[in-house]
C-alpha cells in the first residue's frame, strides 16, 4: 500500500464516493438500481485532459479523461460512476466531479508490496457532462 511508504503518506489528496448500478428483484419483477458501494474513498486525480466545451446542435457539451490512483484494495470496476472531491481527504470541501470508470489496473509490488510501499491501482476516468 502506498501508505505503508513515508514518503507517500499524503499523496492521495481526495476523495471518491463509487456508484454501482445493481440488479435486484422486488416480487417478481427484476429491476436495476443505482447504489453506493464505496464512500470517501483516498485517491488522487492525475493526467488530466481537460478540454474546452464542444458546440453541438443542441447544447455545448464539456468531456475530459483523467487518471484516478488509489489503493489496490479499493473496489472499483469499470462502468462504476465517481464522485471525486478535489482536495476531500484533506478535509476542504467542495462541488465533486462525476466521472466514469474504465478498466482498473493493478499495480504490485513483489513481495507483497514490502518493498517499496508502491502498490496501487490506477483508473482511466471519462467525464462528460452538458454544459448548463
Amino acid at each position: 500500500m502506498i501508505f505503508d511508504n513515508p514518503i507517500f503518506a499524503g499523496w492521495y489528496t481526495d476523495a471518491a464516493d463509487v456508484y454501482r448500478v445493481v440488479n435486484t428483484t422486488v416480487g417478481n419483477v427484476d429491476t436495476q438500481e443505482r447504489r453506493q458501494v464505496g464512500a470517501a474513498i483516498p485517491c488522487r486525480v492525475y493526467s488530466s485532459q481537460k478540454n474546452g466545451p464542444a458546440m453541438q446542435d443542441t447544447a455545448a457539451r464539456v468531456q475530459s479523461t483523467d487518471k484516478l490512483s488509489c489503493d489496490v484494495s479499493a473496489d472499483i470496476r469499470a462502468g462504476d460512476e465517481l464522485l471525486v472531491t478535489r482536495g476531500g481527504a484533506l478535509g476542504r470541501g467542495g462541488e465533486p466531479e462525476r466521472y466514469f470508470a474504465g478498466n482498473p489496473q493493478h499495480y504490485y509490488d513483489p513481495v507483497g508490496g514490502a518493498l517499496t510501499g508502491l502498490e496501487h491501482m490506477e483508473v482511466g476516468l471519462l467525464q462528460q457532462n452538458i454544459v448548463r
